[in-house]
This record gives C-alpha cells, structure tokens and sequence, in this order.
C-alpha cells in the first residue's frame, strides 16, 4: 500500500482524482508503444498506470522527492517506465530517436516557463498535451485582435498548432484549486530554430508592453523615427495586438535587416 502524501502548497500541488479525466488525457496523448512519453509532475501516478498500459516508453519527472520514491516503488517492475526526481524545468531532452510526446498536469503557476522550454526544445518534441489554467490556456490560443492575444501566443503559435480541448472541474483534484482547469494540445509543425529567436522574443515583450499604442510608435522608440519609413501603412496605424504571428516575426526580421545598426 502506497503511502499517503498531503499535498504541498509550495510545488502547486492538485493531485488528480478524477479516473474519467485521467482516461480522457490519455486518449488526448494518443500514445503508442513506439513513443517516448516525457510526464511531468506525476504527482501520486493517476496518468503514469494508465500511460504504462499504452507500451510507450515512459520518463516521468517529478519534483517533489518523497513523491518520486513512491513512484520508483511502484514501477519498479516495469522497466519502460523511468521516475526521474528533479526539476522539469532543469532536464535535459535526449536526441530524437521515437516520437517524443509531453504530458502533465503541470504547476499553473509556472505554465509560461513550461511551454517556453519546450517552445526552446521543439526540435526533439512532437507534441504536448497539458493541463493549464483555464485562463492561460486562452491566452495559449487567443487569437489576434483579442485581449487574450499577447507575446506568450504569438510566440508559440508562430512554431505550432494549439488546441484547446476538455474543460476540468476543480472537484477532479484533492485538494480542490480555486479555477477552472483546462486540457491543451500543442502540436510542433516548425521546429527549426528561428534566425535571432531570442532577440525576436525580447522584440514581441517589448511590443506588447505597449499593445495600447499604435506599433509605429514602438518601432519608432527601438529603432528610431526614421524606421517608421519602412512600414506598411497597415502596421503605421494598426497595433501590435491585431497582426498574426508571422506577420510580427516578418516585421522584425525587416527591422533588424534594414534598421538595425
């Protein structure tokens, strides 16, 4: 009998209990022996079992310590299903071989830091399918001209497909959290690095920290008046918040081949 471990507040702890949901974000995995399944957070192992009886090969990473040795016990007969103790946010992707897939009912409040690390290491990841706040699932998938639309979108969806699927109740988690939750599918199409990806990432913050104002006005600040001249007039009286993804990335990639020093 496996202990029982009270949940911690530090690590945003909200064990799944709900059997119908688990066997839904398995189904949402869509997983195959022939996978390499990356779980993170595996808490007290509600989706582990279940992703063990799909074959897939499995690496579940899981914070908390005393959670992590519970989980060794437990499949420890099992030897395609490997319970690394550490930080998510710290592994170390190995080189594509299989489809790799991620899956978790992740911290929601580290859920930007999470989707930019796998965002950073798309070229060994296929896929992810993730639980989220409610809230910052539609951010993941707003779409431009809403206020849910900002960096965190743009950058993601201009390397993948997003998906919003089932929506979570709190009474699925012991202990219950105060908001809604929200299952994810973020499906990788271009997993290529971009040219200046981290220059573009500070150029899309900087942007949206001044959605209100019309983008010639950030352009203008950045890289001076005189770059203004360059712009479409769509973008001389439109606002950041309106363009899609990939017109943003066009935009800076002109900017700095044009403009900057």
């Amino acid at each position: 009998m496996q202990p029982t471990r009270p949940a911690k507040k530090s690590l945003g702890q909200n064990f799944l209990v709900d059997e119908n949901i688990a066997h839904k974000i398995v189904d949402a995995v869509s997983a195959s022996p022939a996978d390499l399944l990356i779980e993170i957070g595996p808490g007290k192992g509600a989706l582990t079992g279940l992703l063990a009886d799909t074959g897939a090969r499995i690496v579940a990473i899981e914070k908390d310590g005393h959670l992590a040795e519970d989980l060794k016990m437990r499949f420890s007969g099992n030897p395609k299903v490997q319970i690394v103790s550490g930080d998510f946010l710290e592994y170390e992707f190995e080189d594509r071989t299989v489809p790799v897939k991620v899956v978790g009912n992740i911290p929601y409040n580290l859920t930007s830091r999470i989707v930019s690390r796998l965002v950073d290491n798309r070229v060994k990841i296929d896929s992810a399918v993730l639980m989220m706040q409610e809230e910052v699932a539609t951010r993941l998938a707003g779409l431009p001209g809403t206020k849910e639309y900002g960096a965190i979108s743009v950058r993601l969806q201009l390397v993948a497909a997003v998906e919003k699927l089932f929506l979570v109740a709190p009474g699925c988690f012991r202990p219950r959290p105060r908001v809604d939750s929200r299952m994810v599918r973020i499906v990788f199409q271009n997993r290529e690095p971009l040219k200046d990806e981290d220059g573009f990432v500070m150029f899309v913050k900087s942007a949206f920290g001044m959605r209100r104002k019309m983008f010639r006005h950030f352009v203008a600040s950045r890289y001076g008046k005189g770059s203004i001249e360059i712009l479409e007039d769509r973008f001389r009286t439109g606002r950041i918040e309106t363009f899609a993804p990939d017109e943003i990335y066009n935009m800076f990639a002109l900017l700095e081949k044009n403009v900057r020093p």
